[in-house]
């Protein structure tokens, strides 16, 4: 980390320049009555992030935007005053003070807004972070140095259906000022606190993230000038950029408040204010400050010998501040932690540096983390003299950080599944796609799903999995009885029907029988979830981490919901292939019993033509030409098989005439030819109890009707004629005058279409004479001379 001093921030240009050659003029003020969804409108409206609260003449609080923040999560109604939730005690300056003061004041305390007031404690402007960014000359320290170099490497990000209420408490609980909403790693939308006070006002609490972002992104990459994104910054009147790399992944965040406050660390600040500052003031000042800060302090000499510490730090030690003195890191901590501080010390002091790291940290016999700053110490002759320390856990911090990205993931794999459960086409694809979603980014090391098998030992058998640790399934025994191989978490969870979370995997007695694989495999917790089919638990899926304690409330809630979708997607599929099985079921029994219905036809034809071969040869030559004329008008091939077996059949009524009759070899007498004219309605009453998927009876009754009317039994006209009966009429008629009679013999073809063609669009159908005309000419047809 770079030093910075006084001349180098704030450079000497006519002279000193003071607080009110940079603050922004003329504070926006409210009265303290007003309600703070009037507040956040006047925010939103003038694009301010402070309003400052004004109480008969008086500043009695400011209102910023992390206060509405406040009131969006606890929740306060938009109808509640300002004073819920301002801040009171506004920090002030005079303007006539130097802007180094200001900046000093801002750094310490990291202040984002600080009051300027004129000689006589009226407030005449406000200073903040932009103001220093704009005025103070922070662009041209940072020269060559590129968007790594000052970026924040841990940043809030969410994904798209997280709600706003869920955005706005990590943003309060780690003191984050934006959430960035990422697909895939990259950033889509960003919800900064400008963001969170319009939705405040519009009290979108459970609004998704996706539905209220800004968009779009804009964005910077790491090796881009410092410079150029924060004239970047300031032109798009933003004050955070996220940074990524060549494929548009999030990698960082470059904000203002990082920047401006960099320049000047915490523990730089600590120098120049206190270490620097010791030797001229009295040893109570000096523990006066130091005491009273929140962060931990250590001096050390060059051989890495405690000094000195605050309060604080010898707290966490359990000794006294004067204890401390003689003493080294080998005294309270493991000889490899130790080892390590003093090699950043040495490095410190060799190096003359200043260096920032995240680093582990015993306290109470608790391993936690804490965030250190080392900076060497100069004497008056500017030679090293030892190397100060300060540093602030961030355990929690870090764990929150860390159960976000299991979270944010949880629900990225949520997502994944869901399209898992709408484009997978088998069960099996279903279940490897599930498992895949889970440990795509390796956060979840392996993913398993497992039928409850009902054999004697009751076993688990693992059909789907997927993860970088997948040689731990290598000969692996489950059972989800009461046995030995049953009392581990998978066991339970299928045995139980309920979630069974391992969050000590290594530490727990029932996960014995699989410690050593699990040790072997870098396994150290698991969540294991009964998958439910219509009500009974049919197998399981578990999830494990390499992280201990890797599964809180939050996360397995997400696990079981994805467990529910995953139980309903086995049982959609299972009743889709039922119901495609019962359909291939039926549609094989329609074969077959069409089958059945064509092969009576086809007796009932042989039946007859044993009683008059004459009119069974008669019936399959019509059915041969009414099939050719079918499908010369395009007609589908099941209403050609309904056609082709009425037409097979169609004089089945003659079966009532006697054979004399019918084979006489003169003319008939009137009454032997109403006789005749009978068989169609006998034919028709013969096969109409019969349910055909076509209307066969039907088509024999008709099948002497004509266009005109002229026709029997019925006369019927136009319409009222089915097409196969018009065909089968036409093919009738053909196949008669073309073939030979008991009572005549043969007539030419042409005889036959001269006679159709006479009757076309009169007696017959236009369209279907001409299809029979074709199917003549094309040879198709060939009459029955017996």
């Amino acid at each position: 980390m770079d030093n910075y001093t006084q001349a180098d921030l704030f450079p000497m240009q006519d002279g000193q320049k003071k607080v009110r050659d940079i603050m922004t003029p003329n504070p926006v003020t409210a009265p303290a009555g007003i309600t703070l969804a009037l507040a956040a409108e006047r925010m939103e409206t003038l694009r301010i992030s402070c309003l400052l609260i004004e109480e008969a003449g008086n500043i009695v609080g400011i209102l910023t935007e992390r206060d509405i923040i406040h009131a969006l999560n606890r929740p306060i109604p938009g109808s509640h005053t300002v004073d819920t939730v301002m801040t009171r005690g506004v920090i002030s300056i005079k303007e006539t003070e130097d802007r180094y003061t200001a900046y000093r004041i801002l750094a310490l305390y990291s202040f984002r807004h600080l009051l300027v007031t004129n000689a006589e404690d009226k407030p005449v402007g406000v200073v903040t972070e932009t103001d220093f960014r704009k005025h103070c000359g922070i662009e041209n320290l940072v020269g060559a140095l590129n968007v790594a170099r000052k970026m924040c490497r841990e940043y809030l990000a969410m994904p798209g259906d997280s709600l706003v209420m869920e955005a706005s408490a990590e943003m309060q609980n780690r003191n984050i000022g934006c959430v960035v909403v990422l697909k895939d790693g990259k950033p889509v939308g960003v919800l900064t606190e400008r963001d969170m006070v319009r939705l405040f006002r519009l009290q979108k609490r459970d609004a998704r993230l996706a539905e209220v972002m800004s968009q779009p992104v804009h964005s910077v990459m790491p090796d881009m000038l410092l410079v150029d994104a924060l004239a970047e910054m300031q032109a798009l009147k933003v004050r955070r950029l996220p940074v990524v790399d060549q494929k548009g992944v999030m990698v960082g965040i470059l904000d203002e408040h990082f920047v401006v406050h960099q320049p000047l660390d915490e523990l730089q600040i600590l120098q120049k204010l206190v270490i620097e500052q010791a030797r001229e003031l009295n040893e109570n000042i000096f523990n006066s400050v130091v005491n009273h800060l929140p962060q931990k302090i250590i001096v050390k000499d060059t051989a890495s010998v405690y000094v000195s510490c605050n309060e604080s730090y010898a707290e966490d030690l359990g000794i006294r501040p004067e204890e401390i003195e003689g003493k080294t890191d080998f005294d309270f901590f493991p000889p490899e932690l130790a080892e390590s501080y003093r090699a950043d010390d040495r490095r410190v002091m060799s190096e003359q540096i200043t260096i920032s790291i995240e680093e582990p940290y015993i306290k109470d016999a608790e391993q936690r983390w804490v965030r250190t700053t080392k900076a060497p110490l100069l004497d008056k002759q500017a030679n090293v003299s030892g190397v100060a320390v300060i540093f602030h856990d961030v355990t929690q911090e870090k764990h929150t950080a860390d159960r976000l990205k299991r979270r944010s993931w949880a629900l990225e794999a949520l997502r994944r599944s869901g399209r898992a459960l709408i484009f997978s086409e088998t069960e099996a694809e279903l279940l490897q796609s599930i498992c895949e979603a889970i440990t795509l980014e390796d956060l979840y090391m392996l993913a398993w799903f497992g039928w409850a098998k009902q054999d004697e030992e009751r076993s688990v058998e693992i059909i789907a999995s997927s993860g970088s640790a997948r040689s731990y399934l290598n000969d692996l025994k489950l059972s989800w009885g009461d046995n030995s191989l049953g009392q581990g978490p998978t066991g339970k969870a299928i045995r139980y029907g309920r979630t069974v979370v391992n969050n000590n995997a290594l530490g727990n007695p029932a996960f014995s029988p699989w410690y050593q694989k699990a040790k072997a495999c870098g396994i150290h917790s698991s969540v294991s979830l009964p998958v439910m089919v219509d009500g009974s638990v049919v197998g399981v899926l578990t999830v494990y981490s390499k992280e201990p304690e890797a599964f809180d409330d939050s996360e397995t809630s997400l696990f079981e919901e994805l467990a529910s979708n995953l139980g309903f997607g086995i049982q959609s599929r299972r009743t889709r292939e039922a119901y495609d099985r019962s359909l291939q079921e039926r549609a094989a029994q329609a074969v077959k019993l069409e089958k059945l219905l064509e092969d009576t036809l086809m007796a009932v034809a042989a039946t007859l033509e044993q009683r008059d071969p004459y009119t069974a040869g008669h019936q399959n030559h019509v059915a041969d030409l009414a099939m050719n004329i079918g499908k010369e008008m395009g007609l589908d091939d099941n209403r050609l098989l309904g056609l082709h077996l009425a037409a097979t059949v169609h004089d089945l009524g003659k079966i009532h005439i006697p054979a004399e009759i019918l084979t006489k070899p003169g003319r008939l007498t009137a009454a032997e030819f109403s006789l005749i004219k009978t068989h169609p309605e006998v034919g028709y009453t013969i096969l109409s109890k019969i349910d055909f998927p076509w209307p066969i009876a039907e088509i024999i009754r008709q099948h002497h009707e004509y266009l005109d009317g002229s026709g029997y039994p019925r006369g019927l006209k136009g319409d009222e004629i089915l097409l196969e009966a018009r065909i089968v009429t036409v093919a009738d008629i053909v196949e008669s005058m073309s073939s030979d009679r008991p009572y005549r013999p043969s007539l030419e073809i042409d005889a036959a279409m001269r006679e159709i063609q006479a009757m076309r669009g009169i007696k017959l159908d236009s369209l279907v004479v001409d299809a029979c005309l074709k199917v003549i000419a094309g040879g198709k047809f060939l009459p029955n001379l017996l």
